[in-house]
């Protein structure tokens, strides 16, 4: 009888490491950020997501199906590939177009650590941005990656900012640390 749960243990581990579930290895988490150099912030990682349930999610807040809206709500931290068709469905709200901006995070694909998108009154996009390089989303490095300095992150930072403010008429762009604020009224 032990050895039949102790199968079955396995088994489900296996079929959760490869159905793609977030899974850290006991390693990495082990890991110590070189002598001197100061420990990275607590990472949490981008859930695997049930698309259609974060499709009804988000129209409910937007109100796309009428009926019923929220003007408060934020999706968790996704990865861009997950926000995307969230972001598209969308299409107008004032001066934010769903397309285009989907199209500009779909451009943070594997630069960034996370999004989050929902509305705050209006539409609002959360960027979290690495501090390590092991911390971008759809690494697969274990362990402790290298600290990304603050020059290459003011540069991952003007890039957006030219393109949510100028391109896609965001009226505030904000960042705190390594969040990214984007909101449009």
């Amino acid at each position: 009888m032990r050895s039949i749960a102790l199968i079955l243990a396995a088994l489900l581990c296996s079929a959760c490491n490869n159905s793609g579930w977030n899974h850290v290895p006991a390693q990495a988490a082990a890991s110590s950020p070189p002598p001197g150099s100061p420990r990275p912030p607590e990472l949490v990682l981008p859930l695997e997501v049930d698309p259609k349930l974060a499709e009804t999610f988000v129209r409910i807040g937007f109100g796309i199906d009428k009926g019923f809206q929220s003007t408060d709500f934020l999706t968790p931290r996704l990865r861009t590939v997950q926000a995307v068709p969230l972001i598209k469905l969308v299409r107008q709200y004032n001066s934010f177009e769903g397309e285009r901006v989907a199209a500009a995070v779909q451009q943070l694909r594997g630069r960034v650590s996370g999004v989050e998108f929902g509305r705050d009154g209006s539409p609002v996009l959360f960027i979290e941005l690495p501090y390590w390089t092991h911390q971008r989303e759809e690494t697969l490095t274990e362990g402790m990656g290298t600290k990304i300095p603050d020059s290459e992150n003011e540069q991952l930072v003007s890039e957006p900012r030219r393109t949510f403010v100028t391109e896609l008429k965001a009226s505030e762009f904000s960042v705190r640390g390594r969040r990214v604020r984007v909101w449009w009224s």
